[in-house]
């Protein structure tokens, strides 16, 4: 039935609860952004416990406070074959973001916090009769994460923080049937799954000037109990290998994530943060899916090779406070990809990642201000070579260019 394809989509669920390269769809939080995701070791926001659940312990005085805001993500490939030596641009696409922050003291060392956010997914499209079409013609994924979360403040310059993390994501993805003459010979896909993971942070400052975090978020397993495989237009004389419509199941095993951050205030006016994440993307080996039978075709288990590996990431963010009102914000961000040369899918096409990003952040009221942020991130040239022997690996032969535009805007309040 062809679907070692299905994984082209269905892989895209397996993100990590970091940002190292992959699906990652940029900090959330606008004021984060405009750090280039430097946020591990970082107070002035209150999207950073999202990163690090310590942070929300430098929270606990008697306010509620809030964060909240949006953001879009437009993402381009462009790809030239290797032997036909044509040219083909992804469609542009823009992918909606947001998130929300929340947080009480009930007490003064505790505080209780929750974060909504939606932290990986894309949509990429490609011309429907582009030479990759049987491949991958438009690919979906959208998550979301609900991280309530506990913080603990020892003293008035260590705290400690856990959460709980649910996480739920949904996919879809449509291909040619590249055997058959007829365009409209199509395969869809579609489902969703959803996990539980767990997160902690540490949290220090050793002096006015100076601080650390540290965070660790764990593996996750989405299990997809639902998910769909349709099949259209099909000659006749296959329908015994296409099922018109059958479900499928799987679990996916997510990376955990180890993250270190240093903030260091040098004066006043001037505030530089450093983070380095690493990513264990290499438990993501391989995908198993169990396909229901549709008579007449029989249930079956269809195998697919990831061999993804470990990552690491890179963050330095600057704020510079030019007036009482205005906080200037500026980062740069290295992303090592996890995707190995022979496993690059033109459904999403990933590569080692180099940005830079610029924000500010404009107090309105005391208790009231506003940010914004534009990140830019440009990404390695790739070449992926098809090897007709290799059964278990889908793509097509030629290079990749990749770029990425992410604006965000936001308000922080207090009340």
């Amino acid at each position: 039935m062809r679907l070692k394809y299905f994984c082209l989509g269905l892989v895209l669920l397996a993100a990590p609860a970091a940002h190292a390269s992959g699906f990652d769809s940029g900090p959330q939080g606008a004021r984060l952004l405009g750090l280039g995701g430097a946020g591990t070791a970082y107070t002035g926001s209150l999207a950073a416990f999202g990163t690090n659940a310590a942070l929300l312990g430098q929270w606990a005085d008697s306010a509620t406070h809030l964060s909240f805001g949006g953001a879009g993500v437009l993402r381009r490939a462009s790809f030239v074959g290797l032997a036909s030596n044509v040219n083909a641009d992804q469609d542009l696409t823009v992918l909606p973001n947001g998130y929300l922050y929340a947080s009480r003291a009930v007490s003064k060392n505790v505080v209780l916090g929750l974060a909504l956010t939606t932290p990986y997914g894309y949509h990429t499209r490609w011309a429907d009769q582009w030479e990759g079409r049987a491949v991958v013609q438009e690919s979906r994924l959208n998550t979301y994460f609900v991280q309530p979360t506990v913080a603990f403040r020892l003293t008035e310059n260590f705290s400690i923080g856990a959460g709980v993390v649910y996480a739920y994501g949904k996919f879809s993805q449509r291909r040619a049937l590249g055997q058959y003459d007829d365009p409209a010979a199509q395969a869809r896909f579609g489902g969703s799954g959803s996990g539980l993971g767990g997160t902690v942070g540490l949290y220090g400052r050793t002096g006015d000037n100076l601080s650390f975090g540290l965070s660790y978020r764990t593996g996750l397993k989405l299990k997809v109990n639902s998910g769909t495989a349709e099949y259209a237009n099909v000659p006749a004389r296959d329908a015994a290998l296409y099922a018109a419509s059958t479900s499928l199941n799987t679990s996916l095993n997510l990376p955990s994530t180890l993250a270190i951050g240093i903030a260091n205030r040098i004066n006043e006016s001037v505030l530089l943060t450093f983070d380095f994440a690493l990513t264990g993307w290499s438990t993501l080996d391989s995908l198993n899916f169990d396909l229901a039978a549709a008579a007449p075709t029989p249930a079956r288990r269809v195998a697919d090779g990831r061999h993804f590996e470990d990552a690491l990431a890179f963050r330095i963010g600057t704020e510079l406070r030019a007036t009482p009102a205005l906080t200037i914000l500026g980062g740069l961000r290295y992303d090592e990809t996890p995707v190995r040369d022979e496993y690059i899918r033109p459904d999403f096409v990933d590569a080692n990642r180099l940005g830079a990003s610029v924000g500010l952040a404009y107090q309105l009221a005391p208790r009231l201000a506003l940010e914004a942020a534009y990140s830019f991130e440009y990404g390695q040239l790739r070449t992926a070579r098809a090897d007709a022997s290799a059964t278990r690996v889908s793509n097509v032969a030629g290079t990749y260019r990749t770029a990425t535009n992410t604006v965000s805007v936001g308000v922080s309040t207090s009340f």
